[in-house]
């Protein structure tokens, strides 16, 4: 058995993706929250002599690193790779500041879909950014729905957002509709994308992609950032 745990260090919320190959082909098993992830190698086997560590980080958690590595795992981070205007083969027509968990997801969209993608991670924030055959265009952060929510009088206004899924006719009438429906405007401004860049596919990931799924056509991946960074691992570092 060989392995390969995939960190997403993200503003909140860091897990872990689990990967074992077997008989030549890699599988992922499991994604546990950071916390609990001594636990999952214990029962999985996994250790340094036979399991690689791949990192991509917004929020560093060096002291949370450490233990494992102490203990021998070898670390590749994705940072140590970014220059600029490339990355991996793809061109980057972004700032040296765009995050590491939009760029290793544009750069598998941009290997496997080879069409005008919208990648749109809702989570702490919600970015949706552009990838078509000339590389990463660009794109858009909006606050979260939590950080939407806790805006309104930190939050004791709107304890939770749902989305209406297009504008209509009909007109909120609590004010609490009136502030939570009003998060369908991103909605409205992601088909404002797809209109103007001529987006063929809509992918949509991250923990509050539910607010997300039933209003906009597209295809989910929960676990698009560990399959983004098990494929840059294995086919762009180390064929491992």
């Amino acid at each position: 058995m060989q392995g390969l745990i995939t960190l997403d260090f993200g503003n909140s919320h860091p897990h872990a993706g689990l990967f074992h190959k077997m008989q030549n082909t890699w599988q992922l098993i499991k994604v546990v929250p950071w916390k609990e992830i001594s636990l999952y190698l214990d029962q999985l086997g996994m250790t340094p002599n036979n399991t690689s560590m791949v990192l991509c980080e917004v929020k560093p958690r060096e002291d949370e690193l450490l233990p494992l590595i102490h203990q021998g795992f070898l670390l590749t981070r994705v940072k140590d790779y970014w220059k600029g205007s490339r990355f991996a083969g793809m061109p980057v027509h972004y700032a040296s500041s765009l995050g590491e968990d939009r760029l290793i997801l544009a750069h598998y969209c941009y290997k496997k879909e080879k069409v005008p993608t919208l990648i749109i991670d809702a989570g702490t924030y919600v970015t949706m950014d552009i990838v078509n055959e000339a590389g990463f265009q660009g794109g858009y952060i909006l606050p979260g729905s939590d950080a939407y929510g806790f805006s309104f009088r930190g939050g004791e206004l709107l304890k939770e957002v749902v989305v209406a899924p297009q504008f209509s006719e009909i007109l909120p009438k609590t004010t609490v509709e009136a502030m939570s429906w009003s998060y369908s405007a991103y909605l409205s401004f992601a088909r404002e994308i797809i209109s103007k860049h001529q987006i063929s596919k809509v992918i949509l990931t991250g923990g509050k992609s539910s607010l997300w799924s039933l209003s906009l056509s597209v295809q989910e991946q929960p676990d698009l950032i560990h399959l983004a960074l098990h494929h840059w691992m294995t086919t762009q570092i180390e064929p491992l």
